[in-house]
This record gives C-alpha cells, sequence and structure tokens, in this order.
C-alpha cells in the first residue's frame, strides 16, 4: 500500500506472507535405505514499511524498517537506508546500507543428493541446525548516462555477515550446509548499457 504525503514524500507499507512444504527423502543406488527423511512446513511472514522523501532539491531519502517471523529462523527487525544525489536528469550518486536477516533456503535445510563415481559415493546434504545470516552491508555507487542510449554504472559494496551459510566438505567425498562464523566480503563492480536499436540491447559487466 502506497501513502503520498505530498509530492515529494510516498510512504509504502505492507505484509508478506510465504509458505513451503518439504517432502524431501533419498534412496541410495542399490540400497533399501532412506536417509534423511523430512517432511515439514516452513512459513515466513513480514512487515515492512519504507519512506521516499526527497528532502531537498537533487536529494532523496529512503529509509525503512522490516520485521520477519521465519518458522525455523525466528525473527529479527531490520533497518535500511539510502540516499540519492541527483546531478541532471542522466547522472546520480547513491549510498545504501541495511541489516541484514536471511533465513536458511530450505535447500540449505533440507538438501538431500546422492552420487556414485568409480565406485566412490558423494553425499550433499543439508543441515537443520544452521542459523540465519546477520550482519550489514552497504554500497556506494554512480551512474550516468553518456547519451540516449548508453549507460555506465559503477559501485564498490562491503558486507560483513554472522552465520554466514556456506557448503563445507565434511570429509573427502560429503559436503553439508554449515554457518561460518564471520564473513567479511568486499568488492567492485562495473556496469554497461547500450540499446541498439528498439528490440536489442547490449548489456555488460564486470564485478571483482
Amino acid at each position: 500500500q502506497q501513502v503520498t504525503i505530498n509530492d515529494k514524500n510516498k510512504i509504502v507499507f505492507g505484509v508478506s506472507y510465504r509458505e513451503s512444504d518439504v517432502d524431501s527423502n533419498y534412496i541410495p543406488y542399490g540400497q533399501n535405505i532412506q536417509i534423511n527423511n523430512y517432511k515439514n512446513n516452513v512459513d515466513n511472514i513480514s512487515l515492512f514499511i519504507n519512506d521516499n522523501w526527497e528532502f531537498a532539491p537533487s536529494w532523496t531519502l529512503n529509509a525503512g524498517v522490516r520485521y520477519d517471523d521465519h518458522s525455523e529462523a525466528g525473527d529479527d527487525t531490520t533497518l535500511s537506508f539510502g540516499i540519492n544525489k541527483k546531478f541532471d536528469n542522466n547522472s546520480h550518486l547513491y549510498f545504501n546500507w541495511s541489516e541484514v536477516f536471511k533465513a536458511p533456503t530450505l535447500d540449505d535445510l533440507y538438501y538431500n543428493s546422492y552420487t556414485e563415481y568409480l565406485g566412490t559415493k558423494y553425499y550433499m546434504y543439508g543441515n537443520t541446525n544452521l542459523k540465519p545470516e546477520t550482519g550489514d552491508t552497504w554500497t556506494i555507487g554512480y551512474s550516468t548516462t553518456v547519451d540516449n542510449k548508453t549507460n555506465i554504472g559503477i559501485n564498490y559494496f562491503e558486507s560483513n555477515l554472522e552465520n554466514a551459510i556456506s557448503w563445507e566438505y565434511i570429509n573427502s567425498n560429503d559436503q553439508q550446509a554449515k554457518n561460518i562464523a564471520e564473513q567479511e566480503k568486499r568488492g567492485l563492480e562495473l556496469t554497461f548499457n547500450h540499446k541498439l536499436n528498439d528490440h536489442m540491447e547490449l548489456e555488460a559487466s564486470y564485478t571483482y
């Protein structure tokens, strides 16, 4: 739902609900046994509100708050903040920061996979004891339109997470989803978009 305070301030709020059923099981080749048989129901309800406010000429502020309640990962409230500086109709500078609450995916929790290659068995399986990823991330970037057909962008990003989820080898053959105590990530992204004609566009990007 959107509420227009005035022509420079708009508030968006809402609620979302998602439910997923899990029926995950696997019978290894040639064996009459079943491993990690899961039948479960996973749901998440979210409440959110976001304010988009042009507080000065060419300056826009975005601020929001979100509440998530996940049946497996628990609940948390996260904040987000962004500011955008518009230099002209063709270029702008932006900064975004947000807190992170990311529940494990169904694959992270319940995945089962079994293969056999040259007589060796390989397993991949989820972990029902996973914790949600938490932390914060921020991005600063610049985008400009060179002409009516070409857009170029550059941004730098960093994230700092606790309990980041990663698939790790627990021995030489088997992998399982696990929480990493801390994870720091930073990088740079370049994007290029060129409109060839009314029906075709060329896009390219590079991320380090």
